[in-house]
């Protein structure tokens, strides 16, 4: 597995753990020299993945009781949106005795921007209430009543949240 000391596509790096750039993560995984640990949450993983094989979702909410069923023996390659969890679960791997861990360097959203695989379930158009539908709505036009007693002089330092 090809790594770097310091991630090229991301600002956040702790000192000792290495990195991984999307399209070298990509032949690991295909060549079967890697798995890849997904630490989003399901709710994040529902709405997009990756759809190859050796892609495993292990959420950073629950890394500590899955790490015994995360194998010690293989190259693992850590990822979420942008770098920043995938790189403190790579740490925390690391200091538990995993000798082979690195971040993907730039998270998921390089990995997408760069067009490998990746399944979404986001609709692309309009606000999803709609049935995809763009919904406009002109500003402009929108009008309050409030009433009379509440003209010009409101004391808003006075008013209490319900």
């Amino acid at each position: 597995m090809k790594t770097t000391e310091k991630p090229i596509l991301q600002n956040f790096h702790i000192e000792g753990v290495t990195h991984i750039n999307p399209t070298d993560a990509l032949e690991a995984l295909k060549n079967g020299e890697a798995v890849m640990l997904d630490v989003r949450e399901i709710n994040e993983v529902k709405l997009e993945s990756v759809p190859l094989d050796r892609v495993l979702n292990h959420p950073m909410s629950v890394i500590m009781d899955r790490l015994p069923y995360i194998a010690k023996d293989q190259n693992i390659i850590v990822a979420c949106p942008g770098g920043v969890r995938s790189v403190k679960v790579a740490n925390l791997l690391l200091m538990q005795g995993y000798p082979n861990v690195a971040n993907l360097d730039g998270g998921l959203m390089i990995w997408k921007a760069k067009g490998l695989p990746f399944d979404s379930n986001i609709s692309s158009v309009g606000c999803g209430c709609n049935s995809g539908t763009p919904v406009k709505t002109d500003f402009t036009s929108l009008k309050l009543n409030i009433g009379e007693s509440l003209s010009k002089n409101i004391d808003f330092k006075n008013i209490k949240r319900i």
